[in-house]
């Protein structure tokens, strides 16, 4: 058995901290930057727009960020990301307490920015685990967003009444957020955990365009996270369309949100005993029972079920894709196809989260469980010709970090 050094442990407890100020932040962003939109908006057409900024921007940055990194290392990156929370944060309590709209969507779009470095958090972990321990380092990462979705739902509440006008606490605890993880990025190390492999480039992602593990990843990873975006962000207008009570609804994203994070080690564990190819199955599988309870009924039990199902597949598709990518490059020199990966993901659910409410209206709740089916079951196809193509045994993920992997 390999023990885990206690410097990494210290390292590991950091990052799981700042994934939940990471999550925290998200929370806070998805529970009221509507609500605030729909205050300073001078038009209802242009209500979504903040929110819509923190995607874009987010999606953008995550490719801009995984240059950079390559470049300068996670430490610089994480700390411009906590920089851009405190100035979206303050920005936005200014915006406000004055009823600028325009300030507003400044604000919103640096917060983006900020969400653009939370995915480096799970990688930082695998670079610097001991080479056994990568995937599990990985996964345990995760558990950050349990806290986050515990309580950050209720601290934005709570701090919206904090102060004399409403949101104003709100969007200045995201700039005390941003703090915390301007701390604790400060404390993160460089890229790369050798001194050998810090004088080797970045892999480039051209160069890894045709690896089968690289190409896996960005379809798990993608494919999940449009279902789960999907799904999440047309749950409460579904659950309002069919006259459930708000209790329901509130249920309904907490479920989601412990599905999501709370099987952390049980991805790890699955990963560990099977392989990536059978544990993205099994995710798969989950997500496609529960967007698949959807279409037989949509009683306020279903939706719940949905959701939570639909969260725990998410989670182990992302811990198995996560892995994936691992295994695309060596340890330590992965920045550039990390941020291509995120930037893909956000993408694709950035989309998934601006359809939802137009899939809603025109197909209702089914419908949209329809699709998702459909997108789930594309992915396993895909993945099952991907694996007969290599014509590779199923075997749990065999560390090779120092091992050049070939384009």
């Amino acid at each position: 058995m390999i023990r885990t050094p206690p410097r990494f442990k210290a390292l590991l407890i950091r990052l799981i901290a700042a994934q939940a100020c990471y999550y925290m932040i998200v929370s806070i962003d998805l529970t009221l930057t509507g609500l605030v939109g729909l205050l300073l908006a001078p038009v209802p057409a242009l209500v979504t727009l903040p929110l819509s900024l923190i995607v874009v921007v987010g999606t953008l940055c995550s490719f801009v960020a995984g240059h950079a990194a390559a470049r300068f290392g996670y430490r610089p990156v994480m700390v411009a990301g906590a920089l851009t929370a405190i100035a979206g944060g303050l920005i936005s309590a200014i915006a406000v307490a004055s009823h600028s709209f325009t300030l507003f969507c400044l604000g919103t779009a640096l917060t983006g920015g900020y969400r653009a470095v939370g995915g480096f958090l799970r990688f930082i972990a695998s670079d610097y685990a001991p080479p056994a321990q990568r995937e599990r380092s990985l996964a345990l990462v995760m558990y950050g967003g349990i806290a986050a979705a515990a309580l950050g739902p209720f601290a934005a509440v709570a701090a919206s009444h904090a102060a004399l006008q409403p949101y104003v606490g709100s969007c200045l605890l995201i700039a005390v957020l941003g703090i915390v993880a301007l701390c604790l990025a400060l404390t993160m190390p460089p890229a790369t955990n050798t001194a050998s492999e810090s004088r080797q480039p970045a892999i480039e992602i051209r160069a890894q365009r045709g690896n089968p593990h690289f190409q896996q990843a960005v379809l798990v990873l993608a494919g999940s996270g449009l279902v789960m975006t999907l799904v999440m962000a047309s749950g409460p207008l579904a659950n309002d369309h069919a006259g459930h009570s708000a209790t329901v609804g509130a249920s309904m994203i907490q479920w989601h949100l412990i599905g999501m994070f709370a099987p952390s080690a049980l991805s790890a564990l699955l990963l560990k005993k099977y392989g990536t190819f059978v544990t993205n199955l099994l995710g798969g599988l989950v997500m496609f029972a529960g967007c698949a309870v959807a279409l037989f009924s949509d009683s306020g039990a279903a939706m719940i079920a949905t959701l939570t199902l639909v969260g725990i597949g998410w989670n182990i598709l992302f811990v198995s894709g996560s892995a994936l990518l691992l295994k695309a490059y060596p340890q330590g020199r992965g920045s550039k196809l990390q941020g291509f990966s995120d930037g893909v993901t956000a993408g694709l659910s950035a989309a998934g989260s601006f359809g939802a409410a137009w899939l809603l209206h025109q197909a209702q709740w089914r419908g949209v469980n329809l699709i998702a089916v459909a997108v789930v079951a594309v992915v396993l196809i895909l993945l099952t010709l991907f694996n007969a193509r290599r014509r590779e045994p199923h075997l749990p993920l065999a560390p090779t970090p120092h091992a050049e992997v070939a384009g």
